[in-house]
């Protein structure tokens, strides 16, 4: 008689690190830089997946994963260190090197994050190409999400996955929990985080320039659009060829906010030239910066934009211009800062233009 062998039940540890903390943000910039940051996030995550953990799916702001390995408690601890002192480092960044104040940005500071984890059996479903985790056990580390913790940040593991990794509640920092899901009961552990804080590196301490000496010239100018959104359209890259008219291309990270130290390239014909965002420290409302070392004849240009409100639907923008010429520019001094001078004109004119009519 032939005799037909099950194949062994699969296992897995499913693993979520979810984000939280962000408001519902209205305006169309908030949300926009809202999905950068979290998609920047997201990915650091990704870059301290220690364990090699599969990634089944992005949810919203979280990140389902798994893994078929036999994983001791010390190496999930190594991996919630690994990802939560990245997630606070890259925080810290926004805090301190942002030049948005915008909804998100601004609150950026405020995002915790938690980490849950289950143990269960691995089933999968296909439908067409796409291949997921399924099942019971699934769903559980699911629910899970929607728990009674009460802490903000924290590491949350199933009881099943307390029992396998023999962990004991005292000794392990835990505290234990039972949660009604439908009708069922199901206890889980959680611990404070705080338990896997480590110092931030103080090394990327904002470092805004301070505008003490004299521009060699400025460019003035009202325009008829708020504040806002001359900011926006100033220092969005993906808005700079519209009111930027001497731009063949430009080339930058769509998926990450424009920040201090944030590097861009402009095509001008087949010349380019790098650009790094400037922090500014102004009296001005709003400001932003750029400097270069490409530019023609000089051995940098750096360029700051003061802007201020008006009133609701008008900003005065100044535009400070510093040129350290070369000794070629030099001879030609005048020619170039008229020709600067000219170009900023034309560009203010422009943002003005798509301000009031094309956005």
């Amino acid at each position: 008689m032939e005799q037909h062998h099950l194949s062994p039940e699969r296992q897995a540890f499913y693993f979520i690190p979810d984000i939280s903390g962000f408001s519902q943000f209205v305006e169309n910039t908030a949300i926009e830089h809202s999905i950068h940051i979290i998609s920047e996030l997201l990915e650091i995550l990704l870059d301290n997946n220690v364990l090699d953990m599969k990634l089944a799916e992005v949810e919203g702001d979280a990140l389902f994963m798994y893994s078929e390995k036999e994983l001791s408690f010390s190496e999930i601890e190594n991996q919630v260190t690994a990802m939560l002192n990245t997630f606070r480092e890259h925080l810290y960044k926004y805090e301190t090197q942002r030049i948005c104040n915008c909804g998100a940005c601004s609150t950026a500071i405020n995002l915790r994050i938690k980490f849950l984890l289950h143990k269960g059996r691995l089933d999968f479903i296909k439908v067409k190409n796409i291949k997921k985790p399924y099942g019971q056990d699934v769903n559980r580390i699911h629910r899970l999400l929607k728990n009674d913790v009460p802490l903000d940040e924290y590491l949350l593991i199933s009881n099943p996955i307390f029992n396998d990794l023999k962990l004991k509640s005292e000794a392990s920092g835990f505290n234990k929990i039972e949660s009604e899901y439908d009708i069922h009961i199901l206890p889980y552990y959680y611990k404070d985080l705080n338990a896997y804080k480590t110092s931030i590196n103080k090394e990327i301490d904002k470092n805004n320039i301070q505008i003490d000496e004299k521009a060699d010239f400025i460019i003035e100018r009202d325009l008829q659009i708020p504040i806002e959104k001359a900011f926006e359209l100033i220092s969005n890259f993906k808005y700079r060829q519209l009111w930027d008219s001497s731009l063949t291309a430009i080339t930058f990270d769509e998926a990450q906010v424009n920040r201090a130290g944030s590097n861009h390239t402009c095509i001008i014909g087949s010349r380019k030239m790098k650009f790094e965002t400037a922090g500014i420290d102004s009296e001005a409302d709003l400001s932003y910066g750029e400097s270069t070392s490409n530019l023609p004849m000089t051995k940098n240009y750096r360029f700051y934009i003061l802007l201020d409100r008006l009133d609701h639907n008008y900003t005065r923008v100044k535009v400070l211009n510093y040129v350290n010429l070369n000794w070629m520019g030099k001879m030609m001094r005048k020619s170039i800062y008229r020709k600067l001078e000219t170009m900023w004109d034309d560009k203010l004119i422009k943002l003005e233009e798509v301000g009031r009519y094309h956005l």
